[in-house]
């Protein structure tokens, strides 16, 4: 007798034998156990989780000579014929090579004819999705009215494909991927039957490796038997499938939990010296932190994943050395990653790239951290550390010598007097400048839209000069009112505990500086003066400038 493929020897017989479609079943078996049989029944799901074995099971159980129970007896003449293929009233039809009108109108035209020896007449159409529009329209009306004596089965890895008017006329069911954990059960079941030795990680392997299909790890499976003989080790599931070894899998995400480029980088070439696929190893990652994030969202090692004893140690210990943030951090750059390297030739470059920005993410701060230190800037007046800079605003005014950057130190560096004197030092108006806008701004926005534009040229406790460049002169003529000179000297108060007078001058240098002030550098330093200090401390960050403020247009 000729070899039997392990994916047809253990072809499901009874619904008992089906594998991780537990409502679909029950949903069947009680249809039939009540009568409620429909005229037409679409299976839809991904290839290999049982469709097709479910439509023969149906169909076994339907034409079953034995009183009528929730599965087929296996026994009787009907069900042996309909196993073995050659049942003359169960018709199996490839949807893909009779997907034309033709086929279609003489499959009308033989529904008429009553089944010769069993129950009913039934049409298993596989890849029904495949037909033609001419040919699902010559379907319609028989779908919808057929005989009593006949059934239709239709299966489907592409559901959208179908016409919405044949769906609307069939009972549908929606097939799932088959968990690994279930895969991994079924296959070391099998290989006892088949006295085949098969290592537990070798069974974990294979099937990961199905992706949900249990068909193809039984395809793999009999390879395996063929490559190896009567025992499977894991070593000969990588070798075979080209698969990365999980150690190397739990060392490079050990690497990156703790930081180390150096052995993150050796690890990746070791894999890639070995010929594994750099796209390969980045699904084969990304994986990985998906099991992590699982665990860490749900707490329980059992959920949707398999794996052996060693292996869920390690993934408890990783998954207790990271946050959930860091692992959707470290998720969101390798799926990235894997999008690069799709549109590249060089993949190696995108990975290393991103494993040695995963090692480095311990220098950067979370974004709860930054969030947290912006507030207490807020909150303590916008000062973080170092004061604004004692030096002038511009800079020309250092680097030129003669009277007018004398004199430009005199009126607004606040060291030297005219008389040559030691004058106020402005350090403190500089040190609380920031705070008094603050206080303006939540005060009176249009107050402080026309302060942000002044400097202070002299803050004592009893006198406080404020310039204006001599283009701001409209600014300085609208805080010369008696209600916004108020505002400004109340400010003051409460950021100093004094009671100065608040005057205003205008001052020709203060708008030469800011109108020469074009390269971005120059841009910063104005706006830094003027802005909330939330919005400060990231153009500090990100090396930008204020080119316009919305929240002002609307004032």
């Amino acid at each position: 007798m000729s070899y039997q493929v392990l994916a047809r020897k253990y072809r499901p017989q009874t619904f008992d034998d089906v594998v991780g479609q537990e409502i679909i079943t029950r949903t069947l078996r009680n249809s039939v156990l009540n009568g409620r049989i429909a005229n037409a029944y679409i299976f839809c799901g991904p290839r290999g989780v049982g469709k097709t074995s479910i439509a023969r099971l149906l169909s076994k159980t339907l034409n079953c000579e034995k009183p009528p129970d929730k599965s087929p007896c296996n026994e009787c003449i009907s069900c042996r014929e309909i196993t073995q293929g050659n049942n003359i009233d169960v018709l199996e039809i490839d949807g893909a090579s009779n997907n034309g009108v033709d086929e279609i109108r003489t499959l009308r035209e033989n529904v008429k004819f009553s089944p010769s020896r069993a129950k009913f007449k039934i049409y298993i159409i596989d890849e029904v999705h495949m037909l033609s529009q001419g040919a699902f329209n010559a379907l319609l009306k028989t779908l919808e009215e057929p005989p009593s004596h006949v059934k239709f089965m239709f299966a489907t890895t592409e559901p959208h494909k179908v016409l919405p008017t044949i769906m609307s006329r069939c009972q549908r069911f929606d097939f799932r991927k088959i968990p690994p954990k279930m895969i991994y059960k079924r296959i070391l079941a099998i290989a006892r039957k088949e006295k085949v030795n098969v290592d537990e990680k070798a069974a974990l392997l294979i099937a990961r490796s199905a992706d949900g299909s249990l068909r193809d790890s039984l395809v793999i499976l009999d390879q395996m038997i063929s490559f190896s003989g009567k025992t499977i080790l894991p070593d000969d599931v990588m070798e075979l499938l080209g698969m990365v070894h999980r150690d190397k899998i739990f060392g490079l995400s050990d690497a990156v939990i703790e930081n180390d480029p150096g052995r993150a980088a050796g690890i990746l070439d070791e894999m890639i010296t070995g010929g594994k696929d750099p796209i390969f190893i980045v699904n084969s990652v990304i994986e990985h932190y998906r099991d992590l994030m699982i665990l860490k969202t749900t707490g329980d090692p059992t959920f949707d994943m398999a794996f052996t004893g060693d292996e869920l140690e390690k993934l408890k210990a990783q998954h207790a050395k990271l946050s959930l943030e860091e692992i959707l951090y470290i998720l969101q750059n390798l799926t990235h990653c894997l999008t690069l390297m799709k549109g590249v030739v060089f993949t190696r470059a995108p990975l290393e790239i991103t494993l040695i920005r995963l090692t480095r993410r311990g220098s950067m701060l979370s974004l709860p951290q930054i969030l947290a230190r912006l507030q207490k800037m807020e909150e303590d007046g916008g000062e973080t550390g170092e004061a604004l800079s004692a030096g002038p605003l511009c800079p020309e005014a250092t680097e030129q010598g003669g009277p007018e950057a004398d004199h430009r130190q005199r009126n607004f560096g606040g060291e030297i007097n005219d008389n040559g004197s030691q004058g106020p030092d402005l350090d403190a108006a500089k040190f609380h400048w920031k705070a008094v806008l603050n206080y303006v701004r939540n005060k009176k926005m249009s107050v402080f839209t026309f302060l942000s534009a002044a400097k202070p040229v002299e803050f004592g406790e009893d006198k406080v000069v404020i310039g204006f460049g001599k283009d701001h002169s409209f600014n300085k003529e609208a805080l010369e009112t008696a209600d916004n000179r108020g505002i400004i000297e109340e400010a003051v108060n409460k950021v100093t505990g004094n009671s100065p007078r608040v005057e205003f001058t205008l001052l020709e240098f203060l708008g030469e500086s800011a109108r020469n002030s074009g390269d971005d550098a120059g841009k910063r330093a104005k706006a830094k003066e003027v802005i909330n200090p939330v919005i400060e401390r990231a153009m500090d960050v990100f090396g930008g400038h204020v080119v316009r403020d919305f929240m002002e247009d609307q004032k």
